[in-house]
């Protein structure tokens, strides 16, 4: 009976990781809100099989600022439109973050992109690069979210105005479909 309880057990894990599988990104937005700071060439979804969507981008920054560049990082959740859900961080210089890495959400967010990015420390390139970036899975075991439709929003700011923003829309399923 025990043999049985397990066994059924751990068939159930494996089912849901195997649900957890189909976790995938859904759309991508990349806005430029000031042409002279940068451009954006390259900002899409493929589809590499049924289940399985990778995100590329590509910017070009032409004009860095002299000061410090802040960005806010935002979760949210789709009910009724999207609502902020759990995270709305801001950090006030994207330079000093990367040097200290101080921030667990942020952290478990650029830590996944691992070798797919070129934007690791400071100075940043002036040509950002996210190539070939599948939803990581493996963030739902650190941070387990309930099932339905998000957006994670980050935008890019200097001398108090928004001057870039990135907007990745993702799908986690129900547990048992």
């Amino acid at each position: 009976m025990a043999t049985l309880r397990k066994l059924l057990f751990l068939s159930g894990l494996w089912y849901i990781s195997q649900v957890q599988g189909v976790a995938k990104f859904t759309n991508i937005e990349c806005l430029s809100m000031d042409e002279n700071f940068a451009t954006v060439s390259l900002c899409r979804l493929y589809a590499v099989k049924r289940d399985v969507v990778e995100m590329s981008l590509r910017a070009h920054i032409l004009h860095w600022p002299k000061g410090p560049m802040s960005m806010r990082m935002e979760l949210l959740k789709k009910a009724s439109g999207y609502k902020p859900f759990l995270y709305n961080i801001r950090q006030s210089d994207v330079c000093e973050y990367l040097e200290k890495r101080n921030h667990p959400f942020v952290n478990i967010i650029l830590n996944s992109f691992g070798n797919r990015t070129n934007v690791n420390k400071c100075p940043i390139p002036p040509e950002i690069i996210l190539e070939h970036f599948r939803f990581p899975v493996k963030v739902l075991d650190i941070m387990p979210l309930p099932s339905g439709d998000y957006g994670l929003f980050t935008t890019f700011s200097f001398d108090r105005q928004e001057r870039a923003q990135v907007k990745v829309y993702f799908t986690l399923p129900e547990y048992g479909k």
